[in-house]
């Protein structure tokens, strides 16, 4: 597993995954001192390193200018084969057309991805076709992945409805097929 962007989510990530027994390369701007490598079980790699070997690479960057669109060709072309991209961190980092080209053609096996260059997603977004594809293993979601910070979450009822329906057994809203 790769986490691009380890900040507090990035951690909170690689807590989780401690469980699972995988081996977590991560990379931000610079190392953790070794100690806390050790006790969270993680290890930096230089990014063309995390992305050649990891099966799923999350993207967890800021938008920055540096770091805007900075996901492109040539940084799938670089992930392993086969590998699982997944999109939580900052609209805009991600070139939209480059990770749909990717999963389209089967280099990536597939992506979820959770931001997009433009919010809410554009209805000519290069994505929304190759989603439409029962094909095709890539999973859109509405910027929910973070869910709420806090347990009221009156203010995203709409973003929480379809996971209701699922867990009721009913038909999803806005699918796409």
């Amino acid at each position: 597993m790769g986490i691009l962007g380890y900040g507090e989510i990035g951690t909170e990530l690689a807590r989780r995954l401690a469980g699972f027994g995988c081996k977590v390369l991560y990379n931000k701007r610079s190392p953790l001192p070794a100690a806390a490598e050790r006790e969270m079980g993680i290890q930096f790699a230089a990014v063309d390193e995390l992305v050649a070997t990891s099966d799923y690479v999350c993207m967890l960057l800021p938008l920055f200018p540096e770091t805007e669109q900075s996901l492109n060709r040539e940084f799938f072309a670089l992930m392993k084969p086969g590998a699982i991209f997944v999109s939580c961190g900052g609209s805009g980092v991600v070139d939209d057309e480059a990770l749909a080209e990717a999963v389209a053609s089967g280099h990536l096996y597939g992506a979820a991805v959770d931001t997009f260059t433009f919010e809410p997603i554009a209805s000519d977004s290069p994505l929304l076709p190759v989603a439409r594809n029962p094909q095709a293993n890539l999973v859109l979601t509405p910027h929910t992945a973070a869910g709420a910070s806090s347990a009221d979450r009156s203010g995203r009822v709409d973003d929480y409805a379809n996971l209701l329906r699922v867990l009721k057994g009913e038909a999803l809203v806005g699918r796409l097929a």
